[in-house]
């Protein structure tokens, strides 16, 4: 029975291994609803080389890197130790989110910064090009950033979701990690689960990637699981055709 368990492991960390062996660009990852029971069988169904949680900490052994984020300022002592990299928080222009004011994250920033060698910037909810955004304002109070995250939740035309990644490069001079990227954020697939056809969302996917794949602007994207209609990666934890879609790109 030992020896069985033993080979199972090694088996399973080998399946993974190979899972993260096969995303060449090393660019593809995924926000793992690791709370609702999403865990190391996905990672490897979907052949990413990284992932997140929106947390401070996974309990996942895999292959695929796992990347922390501090969801909010109030949460900047939940970060354990010193890490490579770190996403900085979560929509604080969202009242249902990290809500918090740019002078608010400024004063905790520091702290987050000397834990980490590299810092992605808090990702908005709303548009982070437009003037007088929270970003803007945040940075121009001088809060320093190795990255700008991004959530793009605008349909299936890959040109205008390519547009906009440029726009954001160009606007900030850095590098951008699209770290949630969908045709409908969870409640509008909710409301419309069958807006777009699967075979729009798989153009959009495979179009989008494949631009991303190659562009120094973009270091890493994760698409975002909808839970349900098109946009969904999963179903019952299975991959629905949309993840298949996803699990295929290189």
């Amino acid at each position: 029975m030992v020896s069985i368990l033993i080979k199972g492991l090694v088996f399973a960390s080998l399946v993974g291994m190979a899972a993260a062996q096969t995303a060449t660009n090393g660019k593809k990852g995924i926000g793992l609803t690791e709370s609702s029971g999403l865990g190391a069988a996905q990672l490897s169904a979907l052949q990413v080389t990284w992932f997140y949680n929106w947390g401070a900490a996974t309990q996942i052994q895999h292959a695929a890197q796992f990347v922390p984020m501090v969801f909010s300022p109030k949460r900047v002592r939940e970060l354990p130790g010193q890490h490579r990299v770190v996403l900085g928080f979560n929509e604080p222009d969202n009242t249902k989110q990290a809500n918090a004011s740019p002078e608010q994250a400024l004063a905790v920033w520091g702290a987050l910064r000397q834990k980490a060698d590299t810092v992605g910037s808090p990702a908005l909810a709303k548009n982070p090009i437009k003037q007088g955004n929270w970003l803007s304002t945040f940075l121009g109070l001088g809060a320093q950033v190795d990255f700008i995250a991004v959530h793009w939740y605008k349909g299936i035309e890959a040109d205008k979701f390519i547009a906009d990644m440029q726009a954001l490069c160009k606007a900030y001079g850095k590098p951008v990690w699209v770290t949630e990227f969908a045709p409908q954020t969870a409640a509008q697939a909710r409301e419309e689960p069958q807006k777009y056809s699967q075979a729009q969302v798989d153009r959009f996917i495979r179009d989008a990637t494949a631009w991303m794949a190659t562009s120094s602007c973009v270091q890493r994207y994760a698409w975002h699981d909808a839970k349900t209609g098109t946009s969904a990666l999963f179903d019952n934890e299975r991959l629905t055709a949309t993840g298949q879609t996803y699990a295929a790109i290189p």
